[in-house]
């Protein structure tokens, strides 16, 4: 006799097993639980209920499952299926693990860039230094102008045009030479200006050197607490020559100029000894030594040792004259004679006058301008009350546009010099050797 199947019972088929009778366990708060397969018929549904998971029991659970039921409660997303024995195991991407707090975050694109738009690996020492002290703007330095961060005018331009001139490098001291054998025509003073203005201008690096013959003026036209002369130089030159000679052994014998950033070596005062031909080697040789720029003086006299020693070692020659017959025409029977023995040097030979009040003749100053080769190769001094005193000349002292014309003096004697002995800048910023 065939009974009926029981409630829950499929027909046919196996008794379902014995419930099992557990304790009563603490409900979790309620979530979505994941979807559910169909359960098979004769296997325990391992499956937490749709009533929420159940925590087992620690002695019917082996050890770590509870974590394991645990980390899935807490995410309960759906996991990809482990694969099957046999199947290929997939490769983890390179940033599985998501990086902790504070962590750098690495782009596999390459490193990021800076905040200039440079990759970090290619930034320098330089770039940043470019950032943090931008070129500033080229405004006024004087005046109104600079006041209110305007443009300088032209003739600002053009001294800041001449300063960068005078401040040209050379690759060897260089010597320049003041002469006019006619007396009174200002070469003392043209000599100590050019210097100042080279040594206020570059920074120092500059020597005066009175080379007359005897009681030549520059000991009374500039500042010289001491007396002491190329003569006392020559006596000491053995040491001054040797190779552990300093600079402070040769400063023992020039006067520095304070106000003109240069030095000042004297002439003779008395008889004695004759500079010869070799003694201006031995101290052009050891002026040289530690100054970029030797100016020296001369006297009257072309046929002395000394003058023609200077005129041999001369790169540039300044002509001072006044215009005015007696003094125009012995500077022009002088570069005729220098036209036989260094026709090269007038290639190189500036003219500078330096009048009074009343040395300026009109047509005497047309006639030499255009022998001397036109107006753009004269540089005009103008008439200064510290000059004409006749006392120590103080670069400070002098009127502003006295100064100016004694930087444009410079800035010629400077031109003319750098295609012999200038030093060549490159284009970039490698070594030129490479």
């Amino acid at each position: 006799m065939t009974h009926p199947p029981a409630p829950g019972q499929q027909a046919g088929g196996p008794p379902p097993p014995a419930p099992r009778h557990e304790p009563p366990q603490q409900q979790a708060p309620q979530q979505q639980a994941p979807q559910q397969q169909a359960p098979v018929p004769g296997q325990q549904q391992a499956q937490p209920s749709a009533q929420g998971p159940q925590r087992a029991r620690a002695d019917q659970q082996p050890y770590g499952q509870q974590d394991q039921q645990r980390h899935q409660q807490q995410a309960p997303a759906e996991r990809p299926a482990a694969p099957s024995p046999g199947q290929d195991q997939p490769t983890p991407p390179p940033y599985a693990t998501p990086p902790g707090p504070g962590a750098p975050t690495v782009s596999p694109a390459g490193p990021a860039p800076g905040p200039s738009g440079v990759p970090a690996e290619s930034r320098s020492a330089e770039a940043l230094i470019g950032h943090l002290n931008p070129a500033a703007p080229t405004t006024s330095r004087r005046g109104l102008r600079g006041r209110f961060g305007l443009r300088p005018s032209a003739r600002e331009q053009a001294e800041r045009i001449d300063e960068e001139l005078v401040r040209t490098p050379f690759d060897r001291p260089v010597t320049v030479m003041v002469a006019n054998p006619k007396g009174g025509v200002g070469k003392t003073p043209t000599a100590l200006l050019l210097a100042a203005a080279f040594g206020v201008t570059r920074g120092g690096g500059v020597c005066a050197w009175d080379n007359n013959e005897l009681r030549g003026t520059m000991p009374d036209r500039s500042l010289s607490p001491h007396r002491r002369t190329v003569r006392d130089l020559l006596e000491a030159k053995e040491h001054l020559a040797a190779p552990q000679s300093q600079f402070t052994d040769l400063a023992y014998f020039l006067n520095h100029q304070t106000s003109g950033k240069f030095h000042t070596l004297g002439s003779a005062q008395n008889y004695g000894h004759v500079i010869t031909s070799e003694d201006f080697e031995t101290i052009h040789g050891i002026l040289t030594r530690y100054f970029q720029i030797v100016v020296v003086d001369t006297g009257n006299n072309e046929a002395s040792p000394n003058w023609l020693a200077a005129a041999q070692s001369a790169d540039c020659l300044v002509v001072p004259t006044k215009w005015r017959k007696d003094s125009l025409i012995p500077a022009a029977r002088m570069l005729e004679t220098l036209q036989e023995e260094r026709s090269e040097l007038l290639d190189r030979t500036v003219v500078v006058a330096t009048n009074g009040p009343m040395d300026s003749q009109p047509d005497v100053r047309r006639q030499g301008a255009e022998w001397f080769g036109g107006q753009q190769q004269i540089v005009e001094i103008p008439t200064d009350p510290h000059v004409a005193e006749g006392g120590v000349i103080e670069y400070t002292k002098l009127r502003p546009n006295t100064q100016r014309q004694a930087l444009r003096l410079a800035a010629q004697v400077a031109r003319v010099i750098a295609p012999v002995a200038a030093k060549p800048i490159a284009a970039t910023g490698h070594d030129q050797n490479q």
